[in-house]
């Protein structure tokens, strides 16, 4: 009697379905493990295609800023329901130190004095001991409270204050630069808001002037001399020709 050898027919630690759940598995916990990075990835792109104030040109959003600015104060310093006597707190995510404050100052004091209005300008001690006191900064939100408000009647003189923040600064595809500013006016005495409005400056790109016509290209002497031989040599040739031409056939 013949004994075969016995095959042994291959064996899997999983059967087909159990094998594709498995492996489902296994990526699912890979995906999940990358997601995050993935993510960071992502976040990271948008900001860098995100303009901010260091990407654009310093000129146009100071100007930008400043049309802001004087559409604010234009509104506000045309009522005749305000308090007469203002102190504007430093501004919020303002650029270039604290040049928007400086700028929002400057145009209160021009534009406010026709209207009958005044600028707390000493800006002592007791003011930056408030500040601080009310830990005013960049985390600051856009309302104050009213009791943080009316500390300000501690300063002799002021009778309302003026908040400003910077609230985003971008360009578009044409190149031009907005400035989105908003500005709010509070009464020291009750800490009641009493006027706010948000307005955007915009600043357009320049047109630039028009591109110089390409200069003509050079002369090249040696091509034109080589063509001028050249048609010298075909012309002497062709009259070879006609000259052989004209000796073949005349009678002998």
């Amino acid at each position: 009697m013949t004994n075969h050898p016995t095959r042994s027919t291959p064996r899997f630690p999983l059967n087909p379905s159990d094998f594709m759940s498995t492996l489902s598995k296994l990526l699912s916990r890979r995906f999940r493990s990358i997601l995050p990075l993935l993510a960071l990835a992502f976040v990271a792109a948008a900001h860098a295609q995100d303009p901010t104030a260091a990407d654009l040109n310093p000129e146009m959003v100071r100007d930008a800023g400043n049309k802001a600015i004087v559409a604010l104060l234009t509104e506000m310093l045309s009522r005749n329901d305000l308090p007469k006597r203002f102190a504007i707190l430093p501004m919020q995510r303002d650029v270039d130190g604290d040049y928007f404050t400086i700028q929002m100052r400057n145009q209160f004091a021009s534009i406010g004095t026709s209207n009958g209005y005044e600028l707390y300008t000493r800006m002592d001690d007791d003011w930056k001991n408030l500040l601080d006191e009310i830990k005013w900064g960049q985390q600051y939100g856009d309302t104050m409270d009213p009791a943080t408000v009316q500390k300000f009647g501690r300063i002799q003189g002021v009778q309302g204050i003026v908040t400003g923040r910077i609230v985003s600064i971008s360009s578009d595809d044409k190149g031009s630069v907005h400035v989105r500013i908003t500005a709010q006016a509070f009464e020291v005495e009750t800490g009641r808001l009493l006027w706010g409005q948000e307005k955007i400056g915009t600043v357009d790109l320049p047109p630039q002037p028009p591109a110089p016509p390409p200069p003509p290209p050079p002369i090249d002497w040696i091509k034109i001399g080589a063509f001028v031989i050249g048609s010298f040599a075909v012309l002497i040739i062709v009259i070879g020709l006609l000259r052989a031409i004209g000796r073949a056939s005349r009678p002998r």
